[in-house]
């Protein structure tokens, strides 16, 4: 049941973007220009386009990369430094479903029933975790839902305007009208939950901090305050550029192209802040609970 409701809400999102992206264009746009093609239209439509083009790669690539798995008998190096331990025994991480060491920042998906490198969550949208090989694909696809989704609601809203103060003959078609209350009705939801939902993750991008990690950091902060641990430094935050370019790559003029996150996802560079190495894999290491950080929706 569940890879049949996987596939459903992928092409759940196919529809509707599509349904955003080129219904404003065929039955709100084009009529407005007249069903004439000009330079004003085709400067007011190839950016949009492009944009949608980007949105729609970087959804496939989100959907088809594998986000990384623990290669066969991988072991960690525990000679050299950047492999997490448990908090109680300090013996290297073990994941009892795969039976297999964890490298770092990885975690076990119930969903997918394997460990992830670097697992940030497990996406209903995009049938897949989110992890090391497919969260800058997961960022540029947030990015370009919001850039898209501005541009669309400002298309529509310009002819809105135009047809508040136009004589009656060119006033919105029934078909029109249908049309853009449908358009806005599709669009501001996901604009505002997207938007929302890419300010958390940029913000993440910036700390090098996955939603896992995030959720570990405040509960480690609670139990600090508390006085039930001492406070321990997080190690992967490299300042905000070099976070930046663990992801997306050191060329700023290719952050907004799909290319392959650097790294194997199996070793993380460390800060130069000294600090315990904080084992963010297990509850049970932290915080006493017995199970592993399942799937975030």
């Amino acid at each position: 049941m569940q890879p049949f409701l996987g596939r459903l809400a992928v092409n759940f999102v196919l529809c509707l973007i599509c349904f955003i992206a080129y219904s404003s264009q065929i039955f709100i746009i084009w009529p407005w220009y007249g069903a004439v093609v000009s330079v004003e239209l085709i400067t007011l439509l190839v950016p949009f386009n492009i944009f949608v083009g980007l949105l729609l790669w970087n959804y496939f690539l989100c959907v088809f990369t594998d986000p990384g798995r623990v290669p066969s008998g991988w072991q960690p190096d525990t000679n050299t430094d950047g492999y997490e331990v448990k908090k109680l025994t300090g013996a290297p991480r073990f994941c009892r479903m795969c039976k297999s060491y964890k490298p770092p920042r990885a975690h076990h998906c119930r969903q997918c029933n394997r460990c992830v490198l670097r697992m940030d969550h497990h996406c209903p949208w995009i049938n897949n975790c989110v992890g090391h090989f497919n969260y800058g694909h997961f960022l540029r696809f947030l990015f370009f839902v919001d850039v898209a989704c501005s541009y669309h609601l400002t298309m529509v809203t310009k002819r809105v305007m135009h047809s508040m103060g136009a004589t009656y003959w060119v006033e919105p078609s029934t078909v029109e009208l249908v049309m853009i209350i449908l358009n806005y009705v599709a669009c501001v939801p996901v604009i505002l939950s997207v938007g929302i939902f890419s300010l958390f993750h940029f913000y993440s991008l910036l700390r090098n901090t996955t939603t896992i990690e995030g959720w570990e950091k405040d509960k480690a902060a609670i139990m600090v305050r508390r006085g039930k641990m001492r406070e321990i430094k997080f190690p992967y935050d490299l300042g905000r550029r070099r976070n930046i370019e663990s992801i997306l790559g050191k060329s700023p003029a290719l952050w907004c192209c799909p290319t392959r996150t650097p790294g194997s996802g199996l070793k993380y560079e460390l800060s130069n802040t000294e600090g315990e190495l904080v084992n963010l894999a297990t509850r049970k290491d932290m915080y006493g609970y017995d199970k592993d950080p399942e799937h975030l929706a």
